[in-house]
């Protein structure tokens, strides 16, 4: 997946956060083995929040290769029988899912859920508050945010974690279909808790073709036409985190994606790479 943050979802986050209280936060990362997206009986609900700085580099030509700043870290995991929401930036990978579990038997389990994949971005980049066009992206029609609905199965074992996703678009951005992957792995050593994961995505011929093709409407001399097929990325991921105190937790984590030849030869793609790393506290209630 292309790990870009829903700075929209995270405004709505706050305002959701400021109505509630809990007494515990554990993770809840459908990627990670601890994740708490599972049935429950009755209603139960966890959450936290934060801020971290982050650096970070762009895929999209004419963006700074480099940026940083303040981002917050704010979690919300909701869950009545088997249903769940979940907003989680704990992790870099990260993000919004909502969901319900079908079947959950021997270590598997299978769920319908529904998540985002792919930020939009038009003639301003990937920046929600950026009013400025850009040079290089002047003339493009803007991409949408998608959001996907799909299968996931999940195999869990002591303190790793393996799943396999299909998604389909519903938000009528290219009605096409993703599959990701993901193995994680949790260690704890002493105070300190690392999570690894490494996973691959592939996206079909449409996602390609929607958010890095170049249309005919869009070419321009410095910008052929450019049309493609079936793409991936891969993407690893690495977090520690340590408790200071009963509430409040240190966390680090870097998160590292390539990307395939279909997306990296694109007339509006810079690098086949994007990095972030970030350094921050999180308070539990």
């Amino acid at each position: 997946m292309l790990p870009i943050l829903n700075k929209a979802r995270s405004l709505t986050f706050i305002l959701l956060v400021t109505c509630l209280w809990s007494n515990a936060s554990v993770a809840s990362n459908r990627y990670y083995a601890d994740n708490t997206l599972i049935p429950t009986n009755g209603f139960a609900w966890d959450w936290s929040a934060g801020t971290g700085y982050y650096i970070e580099d762009s895929f999209l030509v004419g963006m700074d290769s480099y940026s940083d700043g303040l981002e917050l870290d704010l979690n919300l995991a909701i869950s009545y029988e088997r249903f769940y929401l979940d907003i989680d930036h704990s992790q870099l990978s990260g993000g919004f899912i909502i969901g319900y579990s079908l079947i959950e038997r021997f270590d598997w389990e299978l769920d319908i859920l529904g998540t985002n994949v792919q930020a939009g971005f038009d003639e301003t980049g990937l920046d929600f508050y950026n009013n400025s066009k850009i040079d290089e992206l002047a003339g493009i029609l803007s991409r949408k945010y998608d959001f996907n609905t799909g299968l996931r199965l999940t195999r869990s074992f002591e303190n790793s974690q393996i799943s396999v996703e299909y998604l389909h678009d519903i938000s009528g951005a290219y009605n096409s279909w993703v599959i990701n992957t993901f193995f994680s792995h949790i260690l704890p050593w002493k105070n300190w808790e690392f999570r690894s994961g490494v996973g691959f995505s592939a996206y079909s011929d449409d996602f390609t073709n929607y958010y890095f093709g170049i249309s005919p409407e869009e070419a321009s001399p410095a910008r052929p036409i450019y049309e493609t097929g079936t793409s991936g990325s891969v993407i690893f991921e690495f977090h520690a985190e340590y408790p200071l105190n009963r509430h409040w937790v240190f966390l680090t984590g870097v998160l590292s994606t390539w990307f395939t030849n279909e997306i990296v030869d694109s007339p509006i793609v810079s690098q086949g790479y994007q990095h972030k790393a970030m350094v921050g506290v999180r308070y539990v209630f």
